[in-house]
C-alpha cells in the first residue's frame, strides 16, 4: 500500500509541475478527473488490471472510453497502467487536486454532521473555516447520524470535533476517572 501511494504521490507531483510550468492546470484537472470517473466503472478497472490482458488492448480501450482527453494526462495513466499501478491512479488524481487546491489557497475541509446542513448552516461553517485557516474552504460534506449533533471537521491532518458523541466519550472519560 506504501508503495502505491509513493508512486501516486511522485506521478502526482510530476504532472502538477508540469501543469503549473505549461499554464495547463485546469487542463489536468479537468482530464484527470475524466479518466477517474471512467476508471470508477468496474469493467474498466477490472480490464486495465487484469495482467492477461495485454497492454495495448487496455490501451486502445481506455482510449476509445476517454476520447478528447489531452495527451499528457492520458499518456500518464497509460504509463501508470504500462508500469503496473493502475491501481494508485485514484490516489494520484487527489493528490494532484490536493496540489492544485493548495496553488489556488483552498484547503479541502471533510464535515461531517448528524444531519444535512441547510445553505445558511454551510455558509457559516465555511466562513468561519477559512477564519481558522485563512484560506478559502471547498467543503466535502458527510453526513454521519452517529455523531447524534453537532459536527466534526477534519482539514487535512487537523481534526476539529465539536459533536455531541465526542461529548459524551469525554464526560464518560471523566465521570470513570473520577470513581
Amino acid at each position: 500500500m506504501a508503495r502505491r501511494e509513493t508512486a501516486a504521490r511522485r506521478y502526482a507531483d510530476a504532472a502538477f509541475e508540469i501543469g503549473r510550468a505549461d499554464g495547463t492546470l485546469e487542463v489536468w484537472e479537468r482530464d484527470l478527473d475524466t479518466l477517474r470517473t471512467a476508471l470508477g466503472d468496474e469493467r474498466l478497472r477490472r480490464l486495465v488490471t487484469h495482467p492477461a490482458v495485454p497492454f495495448a488492448e487496455k490501451e486502445k480501450v481506455l482510449r476509445q472510453v476517454v476520447s478528447g482527453l489531452s495527451p499528457e494526462p492520458l499518456s500518464l495513466a497509460l504509463l501508470m497502467i504500462r508500469r503496473g499501478r493502475p491501481g494508485a491512479i485514484d490516489a494520484m488524481v487527489e493528490r494532484f487536486g490536493e496540489l492544485v487546491r493548495r496553488e489556488r489557497g483552498i484547503s479541502l475541509a471533510e464535515v461531517r454532521t448528524a444531519r444535512r446542513l441547510d445553505e445558511q448552516q454551510r455558509t457559516a461553517i465555511a466562513e468561519r473555516l477559512r477564519t481558522l485557516t485563512g484560506n478559502r474552504i471547498e467543503m466535502k460534506e458527510m453526513v454521519d447520524e452517529s455523531l447524534i449533533g453537532g459536527l466534526s471537521v477534519r482539514i487535512g491532518d487537523r481534526l476539529y470535533d465539536a459533536s455531541v458523541r465526542s461529548r459524551l466519550e469525554r464526560l464518560r472519560a471523566r465521570l470513570s476517572a473520577a470513581r
